[in-house]
C-alpha cells in the first residue's frame, strides 16, 4: 500500500509538498470491515495557490466546476472558509479509489498547535501512513501531546487501557454533528480495537514522558493532584483555553475564570470536554457544507450515500 500511494503522489505537483499522509479504514482495517474502503489522504503544500494552479492543469477532472474559476477562487475557500481545507472526491489513479484533502503549510501548523478546528489534527491522533515528511514531524509530535493531555484530563484516577485510546480517538468525533446521521454508530471502537499496538507505538514515548504522572499498563493509574491537574491544564492548545475562558467567565463570583480555579473543580472533565466538542462541531458543520460546494453534486450525493450505508449497517445489532 505504502508503495502504491507515494506513486499516486507522482500524479501530482509534488515540489510543493511539504508533509503527506494516508488515513482511515483504506489504509488501516477497521473492525466490522471486510472490505477496503476509499483512501483518505491529506497533503500539506506551502504553495496553495501554485499547487491548485498546476494540479488543475495537470488533473481538472478531480475537481468540481469549481475550477473553471481559476486557482485564486480554489485559493480562497480553501483558505477562508471551513476548517481550511479544499478535498476532492472520488477520484481515480490506476485502481485506486481516493480522496485528498488540501491544506495550506500555516494552517496546518496552526491546528498542529492551536487546534484551530481539530480537523487536521484529529486525523492524526489516530495511526496513519506518513508518505511524506518535509521536517513537520515536531509540529505532529507536538499535536500528539495534546491529545494526551486532553484525554487524562477526561478520565479518572484509574482507568482500563483501553479508555485511553477511545478517548484519544474520540477527540474529534465528538460534538462531530455527523455522529448523529451520517457515521458508522461504533466508529470510534472500530478504529482503536485492530490497531491497539499502533496506538501504543505511536505514545509510547509521550507516555514514558509523562511517567510522573501517569503509570499506563493494562490499567492506568494517573495522579489527579491539583498539581497534576495544572500541569495537563498549562499544556492544552489554546484555543480550548480560550474555549474554556471564554465560555465560563461568568461561573465564578470575582467573574474571572483562570486556569488554577479549574485545577481544583470536580467537573473539569466535563469542562474540557464541552470545549473540545464545540470546536469539533463548528468544525465539522461548516466544513461539511463546504464540501457540497467543492466535490459538487453528483459526487457529494454519492459519498453521502456511501457514509449512509455504513451508518445502517452499523446500527443493525
Amino acid at each position: 500500500m505504502l508503495a502504491k500511494l507515494k506513486q499516486v503522489l507522482t500524479k501530482f505537483p509534488s515540489k510543493h509538498f511539504a508533509y503527506c499522509f494516508a488515513y482511515g479504514s483504506g489504509v488501516f482495517q477497521q473492525a466490522g470491515r471486510n472490505d477496503r474502503a476509499m483512501v483518505d489522504m491529506i497533503f500539506v503544500v506551502k504553495d496553495s495557490y501554485n499547487f491548485h494552479r498546476e494540479n488543475i492543469a495537470a488533473n481538472p477532472d478531480h475537481y468540481s466546476s469549481l475550477c473553471h474559476l481559476g486557482p485564486s477562487v480554489i485559493t480562497h475557500i480553501q483558505k477562508s472558509y471551513g476548517s481550511n481545507v479544499y478535498f476532492n472526491t472520488l477520484v481515480t489513479v490506476g485502481d485506486l479509489k481516493f480522496k485528498y484533502g488540501v491544506i495550506d503549510i500555516e494552517d496546518f501548523r496552526r491546528d498542529m498547535l492551536f487546534w484551530q478546528s481539530i480537523y487536521i489534527a484529529g486525523r492524526l491522533h489516530k495511526p496513519v501512513l506518513i508518505l511524506y515528511d518535509e521536517g513537520l514531524s515536531e509540529l505532529v509530535n507536538h499535536n500528539l501531546e495534546s491529545a494526551i493531555h486532553v484525554a487524562l484530563l477526561q478520565l479518572p484516577e484509574k482507568f482500563p487501557e483501553m479508555d485511553l485510546w477511545l478517548t484519544v480517538a474520540g477527540l474529534s468525533y465528538s460534538g462531530d454533528f455527523r455522529m448523529i446521521i451520517g457515521e458508522d454508530k461504533n466508529k470510534v471502537q472500530n478504529i482503536v480495537m485492530p490497531q491497539l499496538d499502533n496506538f501504543r507505538t505511536l505514545y509510547s514515548p509521550i507516555i514514558q514522558s509523562m511517567s510522573h504522572v501517569l503509570l499506563l499498563n493494562a490499567i492506568g493509574h494517573q495522579d489527579k493532584s491539583t498539581e497534576s491537574k495544572m500541569y495537563h491544564l498549562e499544556r492544552l492548545p489554546q484555543n480550548v483555553k480560550n474555549i474554556i475562558l471564554n465560555t465560563n467567565v461568568n461561573m465564578l463570583e470575582n467573574r474571572c475564570f483562570l486556569l488554577n480555579d479549574l485545577a481544583v473543580r470536580k467537573d473539569t472533565n466535563v469542562i474540557i470536554s464541552k470545549s473540545v466538542n464545540k470546536i469539533v462541531f463548528y468544525a465539522s458543520l461548516t466544513q461539511s457544507l463546504k464540501g457540497i460546494l467543492t466535490a459538487g453534486l453528483l459526487k457529494s450525493i454519492i459519498y453521502s450515500l456511501r457514509k449512509l450505508k455504513k451508518m445502517f449497517i452499523s446500527m443493525v445489532p
